[in-house]
């Protein structure tokens, strides 16, 4: 039998997290793999990955204020975000997990696996290497911005698009992927209204933070996490242009590592040699067919 999806939908004290479930019905010893997706994505970025990960119980989300997740009143600092995963993940009624992340999810990824080391059984990271940082002397500007940014609730007000095609151009516009990735996680993040289409995101996801860590910071949670972990980097990423990418990385204490063609969203564009990494890592085997 092959894996079938269903959608999922958790409270977590009193709002909704949506995700996306792949598993096989007839087997309940899977290993238990747990996707997050990038900033201003969704569950959806995931669903190319899925016919290449058979051999798992796999959740894909929408972290909260993405996709049909509710927002949260109280914000999305990295401590809210690790709260708001464990609650998830402990009412799917896991005590562990593998943690999958891409961008924004693979900087969540290692703060989950420092605050919550018995949760996170090993880590894979997509194109990230940790959280953005600035020097210490930039947070009195940073609070400055944050708050102006906040006082103006009409700043990041989303556009209207009187169509799913003009919401996919002005995706592909902001980030580099072939249209097919684009019109995925465009799907799952439009609401139709009465004049066109929304973005379903939380406006505030645009806004500026209030507080980066310092690189000292970034590079002391990287080096805290001790479960194994392996970083897939894209030729044409983001990873390959940083200095401080690979001085980062080094910084896990058990870390395998491999580097593949492709932008930014490998994951999606050529998703299959981002699995077959995954599976490996992970030492399964994926049944495919029958």
């Amino acid at each position: 039998m092959r894996p079938q999806l269903q959608s999922l939908t958790i409270d977590v004290d009193g709002y909704n997290i949506a995700a996306i479930r792949q598993q096989d019905p007839a087997t309940s010893d899977l290993p238990r793999l747990l996707c997050l997706h990038g900033w201003l994505d969704n569950a959806n970025s995931f669903l190319p990955l899925l016919p290449y990960l058979p051999g798992f119980d796999l959740v894909a989300i929408d972290l909260p204020g993405h996709g049909h997740s509710d927002a949260l009143p109280q914000g999305y600092h990295p401590h809210e975000l690790c709260y708001q995963l464990t609650r998830f993940v402990e009412s799917l009624g896991w005590s562990d997990c593998h943690v999958v992340g891409h961008s924004l999810g693979a900087c969540i990824a290692p703060m989950l696996a420092v605050a919550n080391p018995s949760l996170v059984t090993t880590m894979t990271m997509i194109e990230a290497s940790g959280s953005l940082s600035e020097e210490a002397d930039a947070l009195p500007a940073r609070m400055s911005r944050a708050l102006s940014e906040r006082l103006d609730p009409t700043r990041f007000t989303s556009r209207v698009f009187k169509s799913k095609q003009e919401a996919t151009t002005s995706r592909l516009k902001a980030a580099t992927m072939h249209e097919l990735s684009a019109r995925l996680i465009i799907d799952r993040q439009l609401r139709e209204d009465a004049d066109g289409y929304r973005w379903r995101f939380d406006p505030r996801w645009r806004m500026a933070s209030a507080q980066y860590q310092t690189e000292a910071q970034v590079r002391a949670v990287l080096s805290a996490v001790s479960c194994k972990t392996l970083t897939i980097i894209a030729e044409d990423g983001f990873l390959t242009t940083r200095e401080c990418s690979e001085d980062r990385l080094n910084c896990l204490q058990n870390r395998q590592t491999t580097t593949l063609p492709g932008n930014h969203h490998l994951h999606m564009d050529t998703p299959e040699p981002v699995a077959t990494a995954i599976n490996r890592f992970l030492e399964v085997t994926p049944a495919l067919g029958g």
